[in-house]
């Protein structure tokens, strides 16, 4: 234990010092790797500083691809050494959700020539209060160019994210991205597709994003991914203009499931959706998540209709 010095008392510290830690974290890294060599997680573990530099100079993490690191306390400095450390060049997924990643963290890591970590093909970012900077910043980043799924949801990002986004030139391989809980709003709305850069997108999560009818609507109208299976609608103040213009999108053709739950629109723009031609391979359309009981909400998945529990039977 570390001894601490107070005027003239002196005590002994419950606080491990630096090798003390790191003789831990070894020995809790190790067996891990014996359980599964691919993986290392410490989520909810206070993270710092000291556990970050412990861990990149852990002798041998060639054969990780996964790293969690949720709820933690890692910043611009620990983000630095992860990123740069040549033991971690070869990881696949990393998950930050939580922690006290920022704006300018991402920015600089994005636009860093000393990043070994460049093989990611899945990165979460969730919850670190990011601003469109950041979101820019990643969607024209090389560093960040093999990724096929990202989540940035429950940040500050908005309307320019979205358009870096469509306009991106390095975000080919991405298939999946999360943007619920941010501030994409009626401009961001028609920009995720505004270009090329999202047209490999098979899911998307818009949810609480307050797009609106005019969001909406521009979004039912831009050149959506054609091969785009999955989206998330959810909380959006969507009216039954909304509603129809979706039903009526001749840029949905592949989409097969449809969450679009705790909107406006009742049961016209609920019938506009489920039996509009526009959305031929639409299998599961979901308008009650979470819901308090409210009549005329039902869960649609063809080829039957499937009633909330509550109201059955």
């Amino acid at each position: 234990m570390a001894v601490r010095s107070d005027g003239d008392s002196v005590y002994e510290s419950s606080e491990p010092d630096f090798e003390e830690k790191k003789q831990k974290l070894f020995e809790e890294i190790e067996t891990q790797l014996k359980q599964d060599p691919t993986v290392l997680a410490f989520v909810g573990r206070h993270f710092g500083a000291d556990e970050s530099q412990i861990l990149v100079d852990y002798p041998n993490l060639k054969t990780v691809t996964k790293l969690d690191l949720r709820d933690n306390q890692l910043g611009l400095p620990e983000m630095k050494r992860l990123f740069e450390a040549e033991g971690l060049a070869q990881l696949l997924e990393l998950d930050l959700s939580i922690n006290f990643v920022t704006t300018e963290a991402v920015v600089e890591i994005a636009r860093s020539a000393e990043v070994k970590m460049k093989r990611l093909r899945a990165l979460s970012l969730e919850d670190n209060r990011l601003k469109d900077p950041a979101g820019v910043a990643i969607a024209q980043s090389e560093n960040f160019a093999e990724l096929e799924w990202l989540n940035l949801s429950w940040n500050e990002i908005g309307s320019e994210t979205a358009h870096a986004m469509g306009q991106s030139k390095t975000l080919s391989h991405l298939k999946s991205l999360n943007l619920e809980r941010n501030y994409v709003g009626e401009e961001g709305g028609g920009l995720l597709f505004d270009g090329e850069g999202l047209k490999a997108l098979e899911v998307l999560n818009l949810a609480g994003n307050r797009m609106g009818d005019e969001g909406v609507v521009a979004f039912a109208q831009s050149n959506i991914a054609p091969g785009l299976k999955t989206l998330w609608l959810t909380n959006n103040a969507i009216d039954e203009e909304g509603a129809r213009a979706l039903g009526e999108s001749e840029h949905l053709k592949s989409l097969e499931t449809l969450y679009i739950g705790r909107n406006y629109f009742k049961d016209h723009g609920a019938k506009i959706l489920y039996e509009h031609t526009a959305l031929p391979n639409l299998k599961n359309l979901v308008l009650r998540e979470e819901m308090s009981e409210e009549a005329g909400f039902v869960n649609y998945s063809r080829p039957e209709l499937l009633r909330p529990e509550a109201e059955a039977g």
